[in-house]
């Protein structure tokens, strides 16, 4: 039997091992997406500094910062306060070389009514408007809330009338009274408030008076009072507040009327009726007292209580 030949095997080439690290197994399809997402989005972030509008902003922004900083230190020292002061007056006397400063502030009364010259200079004093004064820096509304303060001005309208002028439109209060306190004559409105002082008797001439302290918020009810009682109200010249309590009225023959704390109105009715039956106003007497209710005291002149004492004596003696 004829010996088999044995084939040998050429031996397998062996691969050299790797040096370092081994060999990572291989990754999935997601994870290897994942990293280069990763990579693209860090690529992008570190290209986005680099980039155009961003840049600008960034700078913007630090630019913004450091113009804060810088307002806030001027502000504490004082630096924008002077720079703003400047350019007030810079722009102050360029209004002012056009023609655009104050030259005329019109104070007058609508409907033809008159003011006096007393009363334009206070309104003038209170609206704070000078001469020179730039159109541009006066406010009518402040000027407006400013004048409406006076307790005389019941209405007021301000306007500027370009180039120059501050027209101040009054509406004063109706004057009814006059009011004496402590002195000092005032107007005063059928309200019993103050209008200003009466600065000459030609002025006040005409008017009702009451006399004393806190006489004015209580003449409205008297005044109330009186045009029930015309004949009373005609003869009387003043009423004097008594007290913080009553009225006396003073009459244009001398005479006072002393009303009661209570029933003033009553009590003007009683005189006004004996006025009409008796007569009663035209006699001379020094006071009729009506402090009491139902009581009508009258006493007489000392000059009438002398001839009435002479008539009585006389009469005596002819007796005798």
């Amino acid at each position: 039997m004829p010996a088999m030949r044995q084939t040998r095997r050429a031996p397998m080439k062996r691969t050299p091992a790797l040096r370092g690290r081994p060999r990572s197994p291989r990754r999935t399809d997601s994870h290897a997406w994942t990293m280069k997402l990763g990579a693209w989005a860090h690529a992008r972030m570190r290209a986005a500094q680099y980039d155009g509008p961003t840049r600008k902003i960034l700078v913007g922004f630090t630019l913004t910062s450091v113009l804060a900083i810088f307002v806030l230190l001027a502000a504490g020292l004082g630096i924008l306060d002077d720079l703003g002061r400047g350019i007030q007056t810079s722009a102050g006397n360029t209004a002012r070389s056009a023609g655009l400063a104050v030259r005329v502030i019109n104070v007058q009364a609508p409907n033809g009514k008159n003011l006096s010259e007393y009363q334009r200079a206070e309104v003038e004093v209170k609206s704070g408007v000078m001469a020179d004064d730039v159109m541009f820096g006066i406010d009518p509304s402040e000027v407006r809330a400013r004048v409406a303060e006076l307790p005389w001005v019941e209405q007021v309208v301000v306007r500027r009338l370009w180039p120059d002028q501050i027209q101040i439109l009054i509406t004063p209060r109706a004057a009814t009274a006059l009011w004496q306190e402590k002195g000092q004559l005032s107007f005063m409105d059928g309200a019993g408030r103050k209008l200003g002082e009466a600065k000459n008797t030609t002025s006040a001439k005409g008017y009702a008076l009451v006399v004393g302290a806190n006489a004015g918020p209580q003449a409205p009810a008297l005044f109330e009072a009186l045009r029930a009682s015309p004949d009373v109200a005609s003869r009387t010249s003043a009423a004097l507040w008594v007290g913080d309590r009553r009225w006396t009225l003073r009459l244009k023959s001398g005479g006072d009327i002393l009303l009661p704390e209570v029933g003033m109105a009553e009590a003007l009715a009683h005189v006004q009726a004996l006025q009409a039956s008796h007569q009663i106003l035209d006699r001379e007497f020094a006071r009729l007292d009506l402090r009491m209710s139902g009581t009508l005291i009258l006493r007489p002149t000392p000059e009438r209580l002398s001839v009435t004492k002479a008539h009585a004596a006389a009469k005596s003696a002819q007796k005798a």
